[in-house]
This record gives C-alpha cells, sequence and structure tokens, in this order.
C-alpha cells in the first residue's frame, strides 16, 4: 500500500514538473519574441514598415519654393535635396508623391506615403495625427502687402481680408491672432501671393522664406511689411505605426547635422548654415 502511494505520489509529482516545463518554455517564448521586438527596434530594421521596399514614398505640396518645386518626377528644393540624400544614405530610392497640403497629414497617416516633406511646422495638434521628425528648419511668417500699402503690421490688419494657403500655420495665424474681416484659403503658396498682387485679398501671411524667394527670383506687385516672429520649426511627418522609419530618419538627420551636410544644403539656398535651434533642436512626440 505504501509502495502504491510512493508510486502515486512519484506520478504526480512529474506530471506536475513537466506542467511546469511547458509553462515555462510558453513564458520564455513570450519573452523571446518580445527581446526580439526590442532587439528589432534597436538595431532599426525599418524596411517592413515602407510602402514599397527599398523605396522611400514622399508626400509633398509643389510647388512652394524654395522647399519644393519643379514638375514630376524631376522636383527640386531644399526639402527635396535634404531627403533625396537621407533616402541615399538609407540605402532607398525616393519616389515623390504630389498632395494637397491640406490633407496631407491625414493622406501619410492613412499610409498613402512613407513620409511627409512639406515645409511643415511641428505643432501640437498635428501630432495629435503624425510623428514628427527632429527640426530641420527654423521659420518665421511675413506680411505681405501690395507695393505702396499703409498696411505696416499685423494691428493693421483689423477688419481686412487676407490671404493665406489652407492648412498651413499662417492661416491659423491670420485667423486666431489678426482682427481680419475675412480669412481667404488658397491650395498653395504662389496663389496666396498672385492674390494680394492682383488685388484678391489686401494682405496675405506666408512662411518667410516662401516669400523671400518669390522677391529674390524678381516677382513684383508686393512686398513685405513685417516679419511675424513666431519661433516654426519644420519637421518631417510620419505615421504613428512607422518608428522605426522615423528613428532611421532622425540618426541619419543627426549625422548630416554633425558631418556639414545639412549645412551645405542650407547653404545652397538660404546662403546661411543651419541655426542653433535646428542643430540641437529635438521633437518629443506625444
Amino acid at each position: 500500500m505504501k509502495k502504491s502511494r510512493l508510486i502515486a505520489l512519484l506520478s504526480a509529482l512529474m506530471i506536475l514538473a513537466a506542467m511546469v516545463v511547458v509553462v515555462g518554455c510558453g513564458s520564455s517564448d513570450d519573452d523571446s519574441s518580445s527581446s526580439d521586438n526590442g532587439s528589432t527596434a534597436a538595431s532599426g530594421d525599418f524596411s517592413s514598415e515602407l510602402i514599397n521596399e527599398g523605396t522611400l514614398t514622399v508626400g509633398t505640396d509643389t510647388p512652394y519654393p524654395p522647399f519644393e518645386f519643379g514638375d514630376a518626377p524631376d522636383y527640386n528644393g531644399f526639402d527635396v535635396n535634404l531627403v533625396d540624400e537621407i533616402a541615399n544614405r538609407l540605402g532607398l530610392e525616393t519616389k515623390w508623391v504630389d498632395t494637397s497640403f491640406d490633407t496631407i497629414f491625414t493622406d501619410v497617416a492613412q499610409g498613402k506615403f512613407d513620409m511627409v516633406a512639406s515645409a511643415s511646422t511641428i505643432t501640437p495638434d498635428r501630432q495629435k495625427t503624425v510623428n514628427f521628425s527632429d527640426p530641420y528648419y527654423s521659420a518665421q511668417q511675413a506680411l505681405l502687402v501690395p507695393e505702396g500699402s499703409d498696411i505696416s503690421s499685423v494691428e493693421d490688419l483689423d477688419g481686412k481680408t487676407v490671404g493665406a494657403q489652407n492648412g498651413t500655420t499662417g492661416k491659423d495665424f491670420a485667423e486666431n491672432e489678426t482682427n481680419a474681416s475675412r480669412v481667404q484659403g488658397y491650395p498653395n503658396g504662389p496663389a496666396a501671393i498672385e492674390a494680394v498682387k492682383n488685388g484678391q485679398v489686401e494682405a496675405t501671411i506666408i512662411d518667410q522664406p516662401v516669400a523671400q524667394d518669390a522677391i529674390d527670383k524678381g516677382q513684383t506687385g508686393f512686398e513685405v511689411a513685417t516679419t511675424i516672429p513666431t519661433g516654426e520649426l519644420y519637421g518631417f511627418a510620419f505615421a504613428k505605426d512607422t518608428p522605426e522609419l522615423l528613428a532611421a530618419v532622425n540618426k541619419t538627420l543627426a549625422e548630416m547635422k554633425d558631418d556639414g551636410s545639412l549645412d551645405k544644403i542650407y547653404q545652397k539656398y538660404f546662403s546661411i548654415n543651419a541655426p542653433e535651434e535646428v542643430v540641437n533642436g529635438t521633437t518629443t512626440n506625444p
């Protein structure tokens, strides 16, 4: 009787041990999976996050000189040169997709392209939809008026009709920081500038480097009444579910800041080096 009980006890212990091993193996697999995911994250393997293997598909709104301009597929500009170099360092080809700025962030969030490069200011409101890279450009807004206008400041916009590009921080500023009687939106930057030149609006608010580019290219019929110091920083936008691609772009952008490559592109388009707020800037996404 004792021997039978001993055999039964040993059998029960063996079954229990087997169950522990099985559970332990299951736990080990889960841990291994988590560890593998962490390892993948650390290695910067972003290929599975791309729409098409070997290609960086980039959404942009063109024309918006000097950041993006030209005709497909031969786009050019500050953003284009910078992203093409980032893609090259990542071993990728670049495919540019022209799209409306008004929907560009929801488009990338829905997977229509891998990232956005379109002179896009990093804002908390936009970060509800997308994640942003570290900053690559520092910008202000410009108040454009017809030549000879008596408008010289934001305060002079009271009761006036003001133009701006749809979906931009310039339009946000006109709507929220002025007492304009009406804010008229336009599909792109050149159209917003043309509106003030032909008298459709009494003033236009647009990114300062875009206004300066138009002046440098000999456009007439308008002038910059004042620069509006908004302290904006541009970043590249990504869908929330592509963290590895964002990390890879940030790493490459940091390398370009360190090795002087970003300064060379700045010099080409703006005759200055990248400012401190860009070189040392980082972006925290919610």
